[in-house]
């Protein structure tokens, strides 16, 4: 069996979020899969679990980590999807996923657009990960060690286990062109094919993408209607 996970935490999110999320997959994963969100408030619907404790916002992810964490809900393999995402098509490939710990390569390497994308070539990020909870305890056992001085130094969980992590996995180079950036890469000539997995990081969120014009940075982003297609309620 295979654990599909998110966090919530806070108020950043609605329970759509979650909700449409849970549906997303279910109506793109064809293999057996237990479906959870780790909260702080429970989400009717959605079978919900509580961290064992707070470290505030992104840092909760960390949890997903821990031993503690893990024999409660089932050692084996787990996803891990942002809030902030929508699914397109099948996943299955990604729940097959049978290495030690894949995150997904910076967002950022395609904004050529707007600026230099050597700085993010190789870079993990943590919007979505897939890991085998038995050799990644590791990554708890060190952050809990140090998680004073980690959560200073850096700017998030993200950046932490880049630093920390030596060759991950990056999910578009193991799956080229399953997971896209909806600003850089779904925005202006709208879903490319075969896309399984779309990333609204920043702004505008899925939300906004459905309904409202923003200008993150100056750039305009008006909404597009193919989100809305997706975006279940």
């Amino acid at each position: 069996m295979i654990n599909v996970v998110c966090v919530k935490t806070g108020d950043k999110f609605s329970d759509d979020y979650v909700l449409n999320l849970q549906e997303g997959v279910a109506k793109n994963v064809t293999v057996d899969h237990k479906f959870f969100c780790y909260t702080d408030k429970p989400v009717p619907g959605v079978k919900c679990l509580e961290l064992p404790m707070d470290l505030g916002g992104w840092w909760n992810k960390m949890q997903l980590f821990s031993p503690e964490t893990t024999i409660r809900n089932g050692i084996g393999k787990y996803v891990f999807l942002d809030l902030d995402t929508i699914i397109t098509s099948n996943i299955d490939w990604l729940l097959d996923y049978d290495g030690e710990f894949m995150g997904i390569e910076n967002l950022g390497i395609n904004n050529s657009k707007y600026e230099d994308i050597r700085q993010y070539v190789g870079v993990l990020q943590s919007g979505v990960l897939a890991w085998d909870s038995l050799e990644c305890s590791k990554i708890w056992d060190f952050f809990l060690k140090h998680k004073n001085e980690i959560m200073r130094n850096f700017r998030g969980d993200g950046e932490f286990l880049h630093a920390l992590i030596k060759s991950p996995d990056l999910l578009q180079r193991l799956y080229p062109g399953k997971l896209r950036s909806y600003k850089y890469e779904c925005y202006e000539e709208g879903l490319p094919k075969d896309t399984s997995i779309v990333c609204f990081h920043g702004q505008p969120s899925i939300e906004e993408a459905i309904s409202t014009t923003v200008q993150p940075w100056g750039v305009t982003y008006e909404p597009r209607e193919w989100v809305k297609e997706y975006w279940r309620k």
